[in-house]
């Protein structure tokens, strides 16, 4: 397995058959200005899987404009800014694995 295992994130009652957390960067581009920033956040890998899982990015409360802005102004150090209404398309993400830089989950080029 080519994942950095994250041991402190490990909670049983949160998993949802066998697997770990991993590490995990998610690539935030605010489109407008093709401005990236990067946050460090981990993911859940299943046993088997190649990849951890992307739902929450994709579908799920990650997925919109609302919660990327929180995370691309977070990682700029950034607490204190005005949030805009929830949307979608303002912000892509790029999901990366941080020990060997392949991309695992890609919205931008």
């Amino acid at each position: 397995m080519n994942w950095n295992i994250n041991p402190e994130k490990w909670d049983e009652e949160r998993m949802h058959g066998k697997g770990v957390f991993v590490d995990a960067v998610a690539r935030i581009r605010k489109n407008e200005t093709g401005e990236i920033q990067e946050s460090e956040e981990y993911l859940h890998l299943l046993e088997g899987d190649s990849s951890p899982r992307t739902f929450i990015w994709e579908d799920g409360n990650y997925g919109c404009d609302c919660n990327r802005e929180l995370f691309f102004e977070r990682a700029k150090g950034n607490g204190n800014f005005d949030q805009e209404e929830c949307s979608e398309g303002r912000f892509s993400v790029n999901l990366v694995n941080p020990r060997n830089g392949e991309v695992f989950y890609r919205e931008f080029e």
